[in-house]
C-alpha cells in the first residue's frame, strides 16, 4: 500500500488506506512509529476524546511525537490538556470571538489590499502576497514592535525562498525564532492589546514565564504556516470564482486542500480502542484531517473541488475545546487576500490552471509551492 507520508498525492495514497480501515500502524518520515487515523466518524470523536492527550509527556517514548522544544517554547496550547489548556486559551480567547475578527476584518482588508496594489504585473502570488500578508496581519494583531516585526518577516521570507522539498524546517530556525519573541516580550505594547494582555498576565500569576514564552511562540510560529497556505489555495482556487461563491468557496478550500495534513499527536491515557483496533496508553495518535476531509461517506463527490458545497463539516482547523482559536481570523485572511486582487488588481491572471499547481510542505503541512500570474493583455 502506497505511503500517503511520502507519496506525490498523499490524497490518493489515503483513500488507500481509508479503504482499507479507519486506523492503520504506520512509520513516520521522522523515524518512529504511530496509529494513522484516516476516517471522518474516527477523526471527529478523537478530536473531542477526553481520553486522549496532547501533553507529549504521556507519550511512552517508543512512537513518533513530533519534534522536542525547549520548555520555554513547549508550554503552549498544542501541548496541554485541562486544566492548563482551560487557562491557556482563556488569555487569547477574548482576541478572537466573533464580535473581534469582525472588528479586525477591515483592518485585514487593507493589509490586503495595499500588498495586492504594490504587485509587479508578472508575480508568484505565494511569495509575494501569500507569504507576506499573514506576517503583517499577525504582526499588527500582537503587536510586534518593528525590529521584531522585520525579523519575523525575514524568518517567514527565508522558509519560502527554497523549492519545493529543499525548505529549513522551522525547527532549524529556532535561534531566530528566539531572537523574535524576546524582541516582543521586550516592548511596551500598547494597552489594550493581546501582548499586553499576555503580559498582564504573567504580572498577576495568570501565566509563568515559560508558558508566556510559548504563547508568543504559538501566536507567532505555530499559525504562520497555516495561514500561509490556507491565502495560497484559497488565491489558488477562488480567484475567478463567482463574488458569491467566496465564502462557502473558503470552506470548500480548507476542505479540499487542508493547510495542516494532521492534528496534533494525541496520546491515550490507558488502553483503548479506535475504530475497532486496540492501542495502548501512551500510543502515538495521528489523526489525519486531509484524509476525513475526502472521506466518501460524509461528502458527496469527495474527490471534487465544489465551491458551493454545503454543509460543509470540514476538519480542517479542528474541532472540540482544542480547535483553532484563529479559526475565524484565518477565514477572513483567506476571503480578505481574494478580495483584495480582485478589486485592486482585477488584471492578474493565473498562468496555469489549478490543478497544475506545485505543492511544498511536509507530512504535516502542505500548501502550493507557487502561484504565477501576468496581466492579461
Amino acid at each position: 500500500m502506497t505511503d500517503p507520508f511520502t507519496a506525490p498525492d498523499p490524497f490518493a495514497a489515503l483513500a488507500e488506506l481509508r479503504a482499507a480501515g479507519p486506523v492503520h500502524r504506520v512509520s513516520t518520515p521522522d523515524g518512529p512509529g504511530a496509529w494513522l487515523v484516516t476516517r471522518y466518524a474516527e477523526v471527529r470523536a478523537a478530536l473531542g476524546d477526553q481520553r486522549l492527550a496532547l501533553d507529549r509527556s504521556r507519550s511512552h517514548g517508543g512512537d513518533y511525537a513530533g519534534f522536542d522544544l525547549p520548555p520555554q517554547l513547549d508550554a503552549h496550547l498544542l501541548n496541554s490538556d485541562p486544566p492548563r489548556h482551560t487557562r491557556l486559551r482563556r488569555q487569547i480567547a477574548p482576541s478572537f470571538t466573533a464580535q473581534r475578527v469582525r472588528e479586525l476584518a477591515p483592518q485585514v482588508r487593507e493589509v490586503a489590499e495595499r500588498l495586492a496594489a504594490a504587485l509587479p504585473d508578472e508575480v508568484d502570488l505565494v511569495a509575494e502576497y501569500a507569504v507576506p500578508l499573514p506576517v503583517r496581519v499577525i504582526a499588527e494583531l500582537l503587536p510586534l514592535p518593528e525590529q521584531a516585526r522585520a525579523e519575523f518577516t525575514g524568518w517567514a521570507d527565508s522558509l519560502l525562498r527554497h523549492s519545493p522539498g529543499a525548505e529549513p524546517r522551522a525547527r532549524d530556525t529556532m535561534r531566530d525564532m528566539r531572537r523574535i519573541i524576546g524582541g516582543a516580550l521586550g516592548s511596551t505594547p500598547p494597552a489594550e492589546s493581546l501582548l499586553a494582555g499576555l503580559l498582564a498576565a504573567r504580572a498577576g500569576g495568570r501565566l509563568d514565564d515559560d508558558e508566556l514564552t510559548s504563547m508568543v511562540f504559538y501566536l507567532l510560529f505555530v499559525w504562520y504556516e497555516i495561514m500561509v497556505h490556507a491565502v495560497s489555495s484559497a488565491v489558488l482556487r477562488l480567484l475567478g470564482a463567482e463574488p458569491a461563491l467566496l465564502d462557502p468557496g473558503v470552506e470548500e478550500v480548507l476542505r479540499f486542500h487542508p493547510p495542516q495534513l494532521l492534528a496534533a499527536p494525541r496520546y491515550p491515557l490507558s488502553d483503548l480502542e479506535i475504530g475497532g483496533v486496540p492501542v495502548r496508553a501512551g500510543d502515538t495518535l495521528l489523526l489525519s484531517l486531509a484524509s476525513a476531509n475526502r472521506d466518501e461517506r460524509v461528502f458527496a463527490d469527495a474527490a471534487v473541488f465544489r465551491p458551493e458545497r454545503s454543509p460543509n463539516p470540514h476538519l480542517s482547523l479542528g474541532h472540540g475545546i482544542h480547535s483553532c482559536p484563529a479559526s475565524a481570523l484565518t477565514r477572513v485572511i483567506a476571503a480578505s487576500a481574494v478580495r483584495a486582487l480582485r478589486a485592486r488588481r482585477p488584471e492578474l491572471s493565473p498562468a496555469a490552471p489549478a490543478d497544475s499547481a506545485a505543492w511544498r510542505g511536509n507530512f504535516r503541512h502542505r500548501g502550493p509551492a507557487e502561484l504565477v500570474a501576468r496581466v492579461r493583455r
